[in-house]
């Protein structure tokens, strides 16, 4: 592993924490704050690893994003399908439409649609395909800082532009990557000053981004009535939307820089893709039928929604452990990995 990355194994581990946590029964105050800043988080962690000098060219670009991206989107897509054809033979879905809807579904990746309602959480892989795209032209046509930057601003509004005037969802989820190739640059330019920054990363620092983002999320939520979600479209103020982001995602940093070694966070950033893939519409669905018809009477002692939200977000982590296993050894194709490689170094993904 390389130990210059640690910080960022940690952020993708507990970052993805932050998501599965997000997508349990919590509280709405909980909720709101976690949204604030949890995916913008990844696609800025995402974007400290891009690397332009390792694609010459836009088909060298295509061929190792399909290989790591596309293919592995398509492959947990088929394992959404097969697990939710599953759930309507057990009667546990009512779906109306020709089940045929649901594959082309995993060509059009489109969000909050009949064609991708099994899918969940994979949204991310496909908007992250759009965004590492968005961002590779803006390198090549930009090519010096003031050049990218003012292409990062121009894509930018036009993303919060369409979002507030049409807000409907694009394929591939290219509506979201016009808004999250923001944060994927901002996150290419920290790994060029991180250097310079490591003297910011002190308490009073993070108290202060924290207390940004706490005052400004919230405030965007009472004032707007939307809590920011980006699968729902939703970003409430941008003024107060970009704030609130890039401070919980400069607190977050601050953290995970001052943490020590985590194996257990570490573990599940590498395995990042399996956790996002999985533990919405699979582990949890069966996680609550279980609840439901087995440990009914522990299920009714358990009422509080927050110590319900971590009772299902840490079942997921351990469930899940024996797919990672079996994937990174016999399935790594699944990951993006051919199995010569190392296995178990999928830090690319998350959300």
């Amino acid at each position: 592993m390389n130990k210059r990355l640690d910080w960022l194994y940690i952020g993708k581990g507990l970052g993805m924490l932050l998501v599965m946590f997000g997508h349990t029964h919590i509280p709405v105050p909980l909720k709101t704050y976690i949204y604030t800043f949890h995916m913008p988080l990844f696609f800025f962690l995402s974007g400290y690893l891009f690397n332009i000098k390792k694609f010459p060219t836009l088909k060298v670009f295509l061929s190792k994003r399909f290989k790591s991206l596309i293919l592995p989107y398509w492959c947990f897509s088929l394992v959404a399908y097969l697990w939710f054809l599953l759930l309507i033979n057990f009667g546990e879905v009512d779906y109306k439409n020709n089940l045929f809807t649901l594959l082309l579904g995993a060509l059009i990746a489109e969000r909050k649609a009949v064609w991708t309602v099994h899918t969940s959480a994979l949204w991310f892989v496909a908007c992250l395909f759009c965004t590492e795209l968005l961002f590779y032209w803006i390198s090549k046509l930009g090519q010096t800082k003031k050049g990218i930057g003012f292409f990062l601003i121009v894509i930018s509004f036009l993303g919060c532009l369409y979002n507030k005037l049409v807000g409907q969802p694009l394929p591939w989820n290219l509506d979201v990557a016009f808004i999250s190739v923001g944060f994927y640059g901002v996150g290419f330019w920290y790994k060029e000053y991180h250097m310079k920054l490591e003297r910011f990363l002190h308490l009073k620092a993070f108290v202060f981004f924290i207390a940004i983002n706490k005052v400004t999320g919230y405030s965007n939520f009472v004032l707007t009535g939307e809590r920011v979600d980006f699968y729902q479209s939703s970003l409430g103020n941008i003024a107060l939307f970009y704030v609130s982001a890039f401070s919980g995602i400069r607190a977050f940093v601050i953290l995970i820089k001052r943490m020590k070694r985590k194996p257990f966070l570490q573990y599940i950033g590498k395995n990042s893709l399996v956790y996002l893939a999985l533990h919405h519409k699979i582990v949890f669905t069966l996680f609550n039928l279980v609840m439901q018809n087995v440990l009914v009477e522990f299920a009714k002692k358990v009422e509080s929604p927050f110590i319900n939200g971590l009772l299902y977000t840490f079942a997921a982590v351990f469930i899940l452990v024996p797919a990672v296993y079996t994937i990174n050894h016999y399935f790594p194709f699944m990951l993006g990995k051919s199995a010569r490689k190392n296995r178990g170094q999928n830090l690319m993904y998350v959300s």
